[in-house]
């Protein structure tokens, strides 16, 4: 059975509001889906303390850029996005981000060569443990909702999850049907992927849906979609139970760009 939370109170800062609130649903609903810090405390005292000791999600919580850029034979660097916009905005420009500034040196140095994206691509999963798992949704064509789960080389798995719902595709892909929303269909992948692993003994899986890895996979529904969604409500329970199981064994779920995603059905993009 789902143990009650120790914490009664919960502070928060996104880039537009911070606060505290006295329930973990009234939490989600305000930091789902954004940039976002919380924490949840026993008493209200040390939520305050929190928020007063200078927590914030703001630029300074972002990676340092740095920004090249080529406009009318002129070239520079940046150390702000702002700065490059003014720079760039309205002209016929060339520019790019980097995480550091010596790496912005040779691009300019270089010519300032077009991204290959492919190859972005292809080294972003390089980098990623090679017998990982990978999940998505989307609407296919014509045959609504259906799930997709692969290795890194974007081979279908989901076959291996025996899903007990839905119907596997010649492409291997489980179409849930219209009955399902996107969202169901997404937390479900996430339960396909878990059972994937288990057959592969894989200890690592991504997706691109941050709403399903950071809260519904955890049981964190909030009531009022309990409400509205009985059914996305008992599946969480049962993707929390699975994956507590698979972290106990070691096991980690982790974002990733739907851009890069090799199950990605093309509805989630970074």
């Amino acid at each position: 059975m789902f143990k009650k939370p120790k914490n009664k109170w919960y502070a928060f800062v996104t880039t537009r509001e911070r606060g505290i609130v006295s329930s973990w649903d009234a939490c989600e609903a305000k930091v789902s889906g954004k940039p976002a810090r919380y924490k949840g405390f026993p008493d209200r005292a040390s939520a305050e303390r929190w928020l007063a000791g200078g927590a914030r999600y703001d630029q300074a919580d972002r990676p340092a850029k740095w920004y090249a850029w080529i406009v009318d034979g002129e070239r520079g660097v940046c150390s702000t996005w702002p700065e490059c916009e003014r720079v760039v905005r309205g002209r016929r420009a060339r520019f790019r981000a980097f995480d550091d500034r010596a790496a912005a040196e040779r691009w300019l140095a270089e010519g300032a060569p077009q991204r290959d994206r492919s190859r972005d691509k292809q080294e972003a999963l390089d980098a990623l443990p090679d017998r990982a798992v990978f999940f998505d949704s989307g609407t296919g064509p014509g045959r609504g909702v259906e799930v997709n789960v692969t290795d890194r080389d974007g081979v279908p798995l989901a076959h291996l999850a025996a899903p007990e719902e839905g119907e596997l595709s010649p492409q291997g892909t489980v179409v849930l049907g219209r009955k399902r929303t996107n969202n169901y269909g997404e937390l479900y992948g996430c339960l396909l992927a878990l059972r994937a692993a288990g057959k592969l003994g894989s200890r690592h899986i991504f997706g691109d849906s941050r709403l399903v890895l950071e809260f519904w996979s955890l049981g964190r529904v909030a009531a009022e979609k309990r409400a509205s969604d009985p059914a996305l409500a008992a599946l969480s329970s049962r993707v929390r139970a699975a994956r507590a199981a698979f972290e106990r064994n070691g096991g980690s779920l982790a974002h990733v760009p739907g851009g890069i995603n090799p199950a990605d059905l093309g509805h989630h993009r970074d």
